[in-house]
């Protein structure tokens, strides 16, 4: 529609007024014009651009409050980073592509009776995702695996990794594949001792347009995987002591170690800060002892605990009766074998011991069968008995035969 004459400028003038001047009469200062958001095109920063307020009275000087919250909007919650400046445009790093958000309102620096203006949005997705599920494992001096899952396959996927901003990209030297995809990289690299943060970008062709994600790795809050450790057990005059293998590619500081043994099937835990500890030791008890290590949330946002190590043994269980058990067994023994030689020994020396002992009947028989020559009638004759002789045959002898004799006669001499 083409207005003209005083009427068109009179229309032209109230639309200006109500598009612009409107904050005016209300007293609250414009917002910012033209905001826009983007990606950097090889790190995890969100570039925000915008332009003052139209229609800004000279003289009024103002600065600008940044929100930027990491969801969609409208944002309902806090803003995870807040700044005032004067500039019109700023950087933001984040530590993973996603959803950003970002509010902008005008402030008065120098302006009379001018109040805040309202707060305008803009929205910004993340890129076209080629990879999810992004993680690495640190896991020794200089060496991390990084793995991945693939939403499309893409042939010239590629991976390259810096140290921070101002470093040179360098290139991933060792895929893991799964099949024909690239799924992961295996990093050699001695600066992962010295560096914290890693900075990753995987890129590829879609459609014959180059994508590219952008990953940030702290190796020492998300990427630690600390190694199951070893246990060894030796013992020191009354006490055991625990001695578990440390991790050297992480802060002393942010290690805790735990101990569980058993003890005679008595359970135990030690917790302790430094690799070795000490217990009262039971020679009557065999130890079953169990080490783990804890990078503790000193140095994370939460404890990440290693694999518990595989169980040491040391000592036997005893029986705490075993003396007198045994006691109660071997002194019937003893008693039944002493008294086993006692018989045997006395049946072997039995007349030495038990002398042969005349019978009384026969000493009684002997005194009444006694003649003249024994105890006399008289027991008052004052003579002792004296036994009768035997008589015993003596002198006599036997004949052979005689040869004259015919031999169908005996003849007794």
């Amino acid at each position: 529609m083409v207005l003209l004459g005083s009427e068109g400028f009179v229309v032209l003038t109230c639309l200006s007024f109500t598009l612009v001047g409107v904050d005016s009469i209300s007293g609250n200062l414009p917002p910012p014009e033209d905001l826009s958001l983007s990606w950097h095109p090889s790190s995890l920063i969100v570039s925000v651009n915008w332009r003052e307020p139209a229609g800004l009275d000279a003289k009024c000087k103002v600065n600008y409050t940044l929100a930027i919250y990491e969801l969609k909007c409208p944002p309902r919650q806090n803003a995870s980073y807040k700044l005032r400046t004067e500039k019109l445009s700023h950087e933001y790093k984040i530590s993973k592509e996603c959803d950003i958000c970002v509010g902008i309102t005008t402030n008065p620096m120098v302006c009379e009776e001018k109040k805040a203006s309202e707060e305008i949005y803009k929205a910004l997705s993340p890129p076209l995702a080629l990879v999810t599920n992004f993680s690495c494992a640190y896991y020794a001096n200089g060496k991390m695996n990084c793995t991945w899952s693939i939403v499309k396959y893409t042939p010239d996927l590629q991976l390259f990794y810096r140290f921070s901003e101002e470093n040179t990209q360098k290139h991933c030297k060792s895929y893991l594949t799964t099949g024909i995809l690239k799924t992961g990289c295996h990093l050699d690299d001695e600066d992962l001792t010295t560096h914290v943060k890693v900075y990753f970008v995987i890129s590829g062709s879609v459609e014959n347009h180059l994508t590219s994600n952008n990953f940030m790795i702290d190796k020492h809050v998300s990427a630690v995987k600390l190694p199951k450790p070893k246990v060894y057990i030796t013992q020191e005059g009354e006490r055991l002591h625990f001695q578990a293998s440390t991790p050297n590619f992480l802060p002393p500081q942010c290690l805790k170690y735990k101990y569980i043994y058993n003890k005679c099937n008595e359970k135990n835990e030690v917790f302790i800060e430094n690799s070795s500890t000490h217990v009262e030791y039971d020679s009557a008890c065999k130890y079953t002892v169990r080490g783990q290590v804890v990078y503790t949330n000193y140095c994370a946002p939460q404890n990440i605990e290693s694999e518990m190590s595989e169980p040491e043994f040391y000592g036997e269980d005893c029986d705490p009766n075993l003396a007198f058990k045994v006691a109660m067994i071997i002194t019937p023994l003893i008693v039944c074998c002493c008294l086993i030689a006692a018989i045997v020994l006395f049946r072997r020396n039995k007349d030495i011991i038990l002398p042969k002992i005349p019978e009384p009947s026969l000493f009684f028989k002997d005194m009444l069968n006694s003649t003249s020559d024994g105890l006399s009638k008289s027991l008052g004759g004052g003579k002792l008995y004296v036994p009768v002789k035997e008589v015993v045959a003596s002198g006599v002898s036997l004949e052979p035969k005689s040869s004259l004799l015919h031999p169908n006669h005996d003849t007794c001499i």
